[in-house]
């Protein structure tokens, strides 16, 4: 009797140690499951706020990926309306250039100085003047020629029968044609477009 009771006994505190135990390890995986269940959490909580922050950001960055390409067609646009203004400008300068040519006494003596200014460039005593074909037709050569001997040393000046092709002007070559100074009104025009340009801008839209 003595022997079973001491048996139970011994039964009973194992299980008793057993309980505890289970009880100790229940409470640590309790405890680490809430620790797991709370990092979890936490860091679910940092994703979702980086994927928060990462998603504003991308929309940001779209937002002003879309305000810059607004922005950027709203630049061409506005420069190939102002290039069709100078354009435009420059084509009424150029259709003033050429009827400039139908009042004949203005033109001529405009055609006089573009030739003197061209036989200075030259610096020769003998030199070839050539002409556009409707130059050729009304201007009295000989009256040309000694308009512009007044204003130059003296040289030996002549007319060449092939016209130039151009809306008014003058090229004046040396006597084998090597070297040619052109004053046309084409040449003048291309020589003067970027301060034209410069100037039509500063004045239609205020830019410096």
């Amino acid at each position: 009797m003595t022997q079973l009771s001491e048996t139970s006994k011994f039964t009973e505190d194992i299980l008793a140690a057993s309980k505890e135990k289970a009880r100790q390890i229940v409470e640590q995986a309790e405890q680490e499951h809430k620790r797991l269940l709370e990092e979890a959490n936490s860091t679910i909580g940092r994703e979702e706020n980086e994927i928060l922050r990462n998603a504003q950001t991308a929309a940001e960055g779209i937002r002003r990926r879309e305000i810059s390409e607004v922005r950027h067609q709203a630049k061409l646009l506005e420069q190939s309306e102002k290039d069709k203004i100078l354009s435009s400008v420059l084509d009424e300068v150029k259709a003033k250039l050429r009827e400039s040519t139908r009042d004949q006494s203005k033109y001529f003596g405009h055609l006089t100085k573009l030739t003197e200014d061209a036989i200075r460039q030259l610096g020769m005593d003998n030199v070839i003047i050539h002409l556009t074909s409707e130059d050729l037709k009304r201007i009295d050569t000989a009256l040309f020629t000694r308009e512009v001997g007044k204003h130059t040393s003296p040289i030996k000046l002549d007319i060449a029968k092939e016209p130039i092709e151009a809306s008014g002007g003058v090229v004046v070559a040396s006597k084998d044609g090597r070297i040619r100074i052109v004053n046309t009104f084409e040449q003048r025009f291309e020589a003067l477009e970027p301060r034209m340009l410069i100037e039509a801008g500063r004045i239609l839209f205020s830019e410096k």
